[in-house]
């Protein structure tokens, strides 16, 4: 990396700030794709930078890199486009659009949803039963995955832990991409009711993707 590059990096990183909270979700709000791109825009054309995102096959990833006027350019390893039926253009336009959004405010270093400890910490007993979804009946989807959890913000960061826990038993890529299969629908359903643990799992199935590419 030159030092016009990492001199530019730098300040852009040091200027830049989180975006507008535009989007509402029943977990609470969120900075959209549009609202991610134009705080990243207005920062970056001021340094000198420009940001790409691209989709990449083998495996199916989007790999967000930042381009300097010189011509060199950082990117990260890419996001995992977890998306089962790909011949859905609607779900894979879903998958994309959030790996676009996740992996440009993690290559920036911004936030892009409402921090949600102070739900955590909230007893559930508070809402009305009435207004309490009602959850859904365990499902094992192997005899060595756990039941997934329905009811909490704590059931789900646990069974995230355990998930993170068992990426350290993969071996190969092929062993690491079918636990994403195996666990589809309690992906979704993490993703639906805890997506700040979503984005934790997502995380750590990235680095561990990227150390079993390197032999780690």
């Amino acid at each position: 990396m030159s030092s016009n590059l990492q001199a530019d990096l730098v300040a852009a990183l040091s200027a830049i700030r989180n975006p507008a909270l535009d989007g509402k979700a029943n977990y609470g709000k969120y900075a959209t794709l549009p609202a991610c791109l134009e705080a990243a825009r207005q920062t970056l054309s001021h340094h000198n930078l420009s940001v790409m995102q691209m989709t990449h096959t083998d495996p199916d990833r989007l790999v967000t890199r930042i381009i300097h006027t010189s011509g060199e350019f950082i990117e990260d390893g890419g996001v995992p486009l977890l998306c089962e039926n790909k011949a859905n253009p609607q779900k894979m336009g879903s998958a994309i659009t959030y790996a676009r959004r996740y992996g440009l405010c993690a290559m920036l270093g911004i936030v892009g949803e409402e921090d949600d400890d102070g739900q955590r910490a909230t007893p559930a007993q508070e809402l009305p039963a009435a207004a309490r979804p009602k959850p859904a009946p365990p499902r094992r989807v192997a005899d060595d995955i756990p039941f997934a959890p329905q009811d909490s913000r704590n059931d789900w960061r646990s069974w995230v832990d355990e998930q993170i826990a068992g990426f350290a038993k993969h071996r190969t890529t092929v062993e690491h991409k079918t636990w994403s299969t195996t666990v589809k629908d309690d992906r979704e359903n993490c993703e639906r009711e805890a997506p700040a643990e979503h984005e934790r799992l997502l995380s750590a199935y990235v680095t561990r993707k990227t150390e079993l590419e390197k032999g780690v």
